[in-house]
């Protein structure tokens, strides 16, 4: 099961097993402290420029294709919830109590999967950052791994699936992304009650005597069976790893690392931003609550917003489509329209937005997730100009819609906002900014030869001097002025192609006013 590579490692022992973690084989600049590592800029300008990028949730655990992706987690879990109770009753019936997790890995053949066909939907939906599941909470690695026997090179698909995607990505010259969900492995299966002391977390469920997962060598590495010393180690094992392997553009970290050891995410730091100095890239690790300094990471949010333009660059995920991961169950995917909106609100305030798709077991996308990707794709080719490599305006806009924070969501860090973000529609706008071009994206169609006053004009933008007003997509010449009360445009009397969603109104500045 294991296999030799090329990397220099140093061993060392992980819940009484021996494991082997990747060394860097040339001098460090960057060493495992905060002032240290505070000097890595977070934010390179390629991320700035991207916008748009995507990701999925797939693995073993979508062999049953319902339940969701943490289907491994309430099968053992009968009581918890709603869900919970409801996966833990469909596997005691359809697969029983001797079938565990790790009886789905020769299951997961993933036979139809294509690295070049999902890089090719992918890129055609207009990401400019293609990201791969690296490891989910359940202990499986996506990767060719000397570390976690349990891995897709070795078992199911018999693939090195981040390989596949990160090599596919790079030959159309886009960033690779890889995710980490592993920190929270040690605390994602049940434990008893009188187990080793955990940090407190509303997800610690106690263990079911009735159906309990395996325990004891390999086992205990995919079950997260140890002590969190071990599991941090561990950890640091199976990411430096990836770095050594890929050295990925960007790592996006999932809540859980907030459990591992401050030790272990300092020597994960310095590794990786010491290996992309090596390679010469820039490279990104964002932050989903405070488990590094935001100094030196992106602020991540999930399915949110932020009440207004930041200094920092900021990212959030959304999910395509109602689950993260494919459930059969549930097939429909969010109004692509809608998306493109909460796109032009997120890039307005300095962020990035990461789509969520949700491939079938057998490693198809499915097709409503495909066409959605597609209208997403047909707006960008046709108006990603106001999107990618823009900054900020003066104000992020102005509009009809009330969209408001949402101070019960447990990742509301930053003042996120969330409640009525799907409801934006052409009575909003969001500016955007390259040089001296405005972009005001109008979030819908307002019907031909309608009246928008821009009032941001005749405030913060009031000094700025406009030599031209056009609208994307179309030839056609608009009406348009300059009053007290800001600026007055009126929109095409024909629509332009994919305006639905929105379309853009497109402002050159005289540079001297700027």
């Amino acid at each position: 099961m294991m296999k030799k590579h090329s990397t220099h490692t140093a061993a060392v022992f992980v819940a009484g097993l021996l494991i082997a973690i990747p060394m860097m084989a040339s001098s460090r600049t960057y060493t495992a402290d905060w002032e240290s590592l505070k000097q890595h800029r977070p934010s390179p300008a390629w991320f700035q420029d991207a916008k748009l990028g995507v990701y999925f949730f797939w693995g073993p655990y979508i062999v049953p294709e319902c339940g969701g992706d943490w289907y491994s987690r309430w099968m053992y879990t009968p009581g918890i919830n709603g869900r919970g109770q409801w996966v833990y009753d469909f596997h005691q019936k359809n697969y029983g109590s001797d079938f565990h997790y790790h009886d789905f890995f020769p299951l997961w053949t993933a036979e139809k999967f294509d690295a070049a066909e999902w890089i090719d939907i992918f890129e055609d939906m207009g990401s400019k950052y293609i990201g791969a599941i690296a490891e989910f909470h359940g202990g499986f690695s996506m990767w060719d791994s000397e570390v976690n026997p349990w891995n897709a090179a070795d078992m199911g698909p018999k693939t090195d699936l981040i390989k596949a995607l990160c090599e596919e990505a790079r030959k159309r010259d886009l960033k690779f992304m890889a995710t980490f969900h592993s920190g929270f492995n040690m605390m994602y299966y049940p434990r008893p009650e009188n187990g080793f002391p955990r940090v407190e977390s509303k997800y610690n469920f106690p263990e079911n005597p009735e159906f309990t997962y395996p325990k004891g060598g390999d086992y205990d590495k995919l079950y997260g069976n140890m002590s969190m010393e071990d599991a941090s180690k561990y950890w640091l094992a199976k990411v430096n790893e990836v770095v050594d392997q890929y050295c990925p553009d960007y790592i996006w970290m999932d809540f859980g690392q907030r459990f591992i050891g401050e030790e272990q995410r300092k020597a994960f730091l310095a590794h990786y931003f010491n290996k992309a100095d090596e390679l010469g890239k820039e490279v990104v690790i964002n932050n989903k609550g405070k488990f590094f300094p935001d100094e030196l990471a992106i602020v991540n949010v999930e399915r949110a917003t932020l009440p207004d333009i930041t200094e920092y660059s900021w990212v959030t995920d959304f999910k395509l489509g109602p689950t993260w991961g494919f459930n059969k169950n549930k097939r429909t995917t969010a109004d692509p329209q809608k998306f493109i909106r909460v796109l032009a609100e997120v890039v307005s305030k300095n962020g990035n937005m990461i789509i969520c798709v949700a491939p079938m077991a057998n490693g198809q996308i499915p097709e409503e997730q495909v066409a959605a990707m597609q209208k997403i794709g047909a707006w960008m080719k046709r108006y990603g100009e106001a999107i990618y490599a823009t900054r900020p305006f003066v104000a992020y806009g102005e509009g009809v819609t009330e969209i408001k924070p949402d101070y019960k969501y447990e990742w509301n860090t930053h003042n996120l906002i969330r409640e009525n973000l799907w409801d934006l529609n052409a009575g909003d706008v969001r500016f955007t900014r390259k040089d001296n071009i405005v972009y005001a994206i109008q979030l819908g169609w307002p019907g031909g030869g309608q009246r928008l006053l821009l009032k941001t004009f005749a405030k913060e933008a009031s000094a700025l001097e406009i030599e031209s007003v056009s609208v994307m997509g179309t030839e056609e010449k608009i009406r348009w002025k300059r009053t007290p009360e800001g600026l007055e445009v009126f929109s095409p009397r024909e629509k332009p192609p994919e305006a639905d969603a929105a379309f853009v109104y497109k402002m050159i500045l005289n540079p001297s006013s700027l």
